[in-house]
């Protein structure tokens, strides 16, 4: 065997098609029962639903869109109505809502990058100094905390795994919409563009559930012409291969490295895995049997305050962690709620019974101004959880910034001598400027592939 793929997701399966149109023998190892990883599409309501990936974010530079547009398989959104309802239920004026959204962005703007500061503690800082901010501080204070969940902050316990305001200028954003859809058949459509591209239909090798245990790999003692890294499943399995790319999550990396590499890794790479962050986030779709929204696609901001998450007795607190629910492009009947960090571990705790009764009792603060359609369905999501990912995308966070460590050090492979790339690191967490999406994994899964084969030219 040529190449190992460890992980099956979005930058696994890039990797192996690279790799296998390039003519290398390469097998691909996914420790689930399906491929894709952290995309996942099932069936729900009409059509499909995503409970990771879902957009398609941009068109420039990015090469899920450069796949999969000339193909017709992206829709554009259309404009958002929104909604901002405070947890008794009153609106909030739409122009007061983004005149506070606005001032908040706005000071995340013009702060300087080039620090070891938080954006949280920015916005925070904000609100005692941004005039709009300072009008009504209740109203800012609510506004505050769904700022920093739906930008996904982190760092409330801890400052330093908040998001870095330097990350903002590490990630390129690619230029276009931002919300392309993949018009009711979900995210997964890119995985089948990979694996059976029309020109030429992929012939790899791709085992599910084969959970790797321990990869074994040198940079001495080995031919050179003819370098081995081991790879060992728990079921017993053993694979030898002159190379291996590794695409699991920083969150599996986090808790596994110290036993899945011997040697073990480099200590900077050990020292970007701890210091890079895993941002936890929680999807609950809700079928109903109308739509039941003024106008669509809805897009509802929910504001809550202290006295009304004192009323959820601890069962239910959860609920209070909901920051908002938006529209499904191409299903009429299903809104999305959102949860994010320690609200969505506590969510992925609750039974899926649990959920339904919950979100019956977010629901009651709608129907104050709405006229709510029954449920007929909820489905989650649980990447917290789930031992295979632990989260949903890594992030620079304030202890990169003091501490050290990046997504080209995570990237940078372990070489037999100076010269052969024996274990590679694909994955979102590695791309230098794209992290935290699709196409960033894509683009890394690309780019080790191309490594290798360029690097297997040398072998002779």
């Amino acid at each position: 065997m040529d190449v190992v793929v460890v992980g099956c997701g979005a930058s696994g399966i890039a990797a192996i098609r690279r790799l296998h149109d390039a003519g290398l023998k390469v097998l691909g190892l996914e420790a689930a029962d399906r491929i894709g990883g952290r995309i996942h599409s099932v069936d729900f309501g009409v059509g499909k639903v995503d409970l990771g990936a879902a957009w398609c974010h941009g068109e420039k530079g990015n090469v899920v869109y450069e796949l999969a547009n000339p193909l017709g398989l992206l829709g554009r959104p259309e404009r958002e109505n929104k909604f901002f309802v405070l947890s008794n239920g009153d609106l909030v004026p739409t122009d007061t809502g983004e005149e506070i959204l606005n001032a908040f962005n706005e000071e995340v703007g013009k702060a300087d990058k080039n620090t070891t500061r938080g954006i949280d503690e920015c916005v925070i800082n904000a609100t005692y100094t941004n005039p709009v901010l300072k009008k009504d501080h209740k109203l800012t204070k609510y506004f505050l905390e769904w700022y920093e969940r739906n930008n996904h902050l982190g760092g409330k316990k801890d400052p330093k795994t908040g998001k870095s305001l330097k990350g903002l200028i590490e990630f390129w954003n690619s230029e276009g919409d931002p919300m392309l859809n993949w018009k009711g058949k979900g995210f997964a459509t890119i995985l089948d563009v990979l694996l059976a591209n029309p020109s030429k239909a992929i012939n790899a090798n791709i085992l599910l559930n084969k959970e790797v245990e321990s990869i074994k790999w040198s940079s001495q003692k080995v031919d050179p012409k003819n370098p081995l890294v081991h790879v060992k499943c728990k079921d017993g399995s053993l694979y030898a291969a002159k190379s291996v790319i590794i695409t699991v999550s920083v969150g599996v990396l986090k808790e596994r490295h110290t036993t899945l590499f011997s040697p073990p890794l480099p200590s900077d790479k050990i020292n970007t895995i701890n210091n890079l962050q895993f941002c936890i986030l929680g999807k609950i779709y809700i079928e109903f049997e109308r739509p039941w929204w003024p106008e669509a696609p809805a897009n509802f901001t929910l504001l809550w305050r202290d006295e009304d998450k004192a009323k959820f007795t601890e069962e239910y607190q959860w609920i209070t962690e909901v920051f908002g629910m938006w529209s499904v492009h191409h299903q009429p009947n299903v809104l999305l709620a959102w949860t994010h960090g320690e609200g969505t571990e506590k969510m992925e705790k609750v039974s899926l019974e649990g959920i339904r009764a919950g979100v019956e009792k977010l629901l009651d603060i709608l129907r104050t101004k709405f006229d709510v359609a029954p449920v007929k369905n909820v489905i989650r999501s649980q990447w917290a959880s789930n031992p295979l990912a632990r989260g949903a995308y890594a992030y620079r966070s304030v202890a990169i910034e003091e501490n050290g460590g990046s997504a080209e050090i995570l990237s940078e492979p372990l070489y037999h001598g100076n010269d052969f790339p024996i274990v590679c690191f694909a994955g979102e967490a590695t791309s230098h400027h794209r992290h935290t999406a699709v196409h960033g994994a894509v683009e890394a899964g690309f780019r080790e592939a191309d490594r290798l084969i360029e690097s297997f030219k040398t072998l002779g």
